[in-house]
């Protein structure tokens, strides 16, 4: 039990360049975890909500995940 979500993305150039891509695009840091960290097809995001974080901070997250990863 943890308040950390892992999102698994499962490729080290997708977890890399989404990352970069939602700092520069929607200003959201994401740090990818990817190999030696983790085994290498098991890359992926280990979000970390707070109290601070609202609804409609989980809405623009969720939306600018799927602009990133589909």
């Amino acid at each position: 039990d943890s308040h950390i979500i892992p999102l698994w993305i499962g490729d080290a150039a997708l977890c890399a360049s989404a990352s970069k891509r939602l700092l520069d695009e929607f200003n959201i840091y994401i740090q990818p975890i990817n190999y030696p960290t983790v085994r290498r097809g098991e890359e992926r995001f280990r979000i970390s909500p707070t109290a601070r974080h609202t609804l409609d901070d989980a809405r623009y997250l969720i939306e600018a995940l799927k602009a990133c990863l589909l």
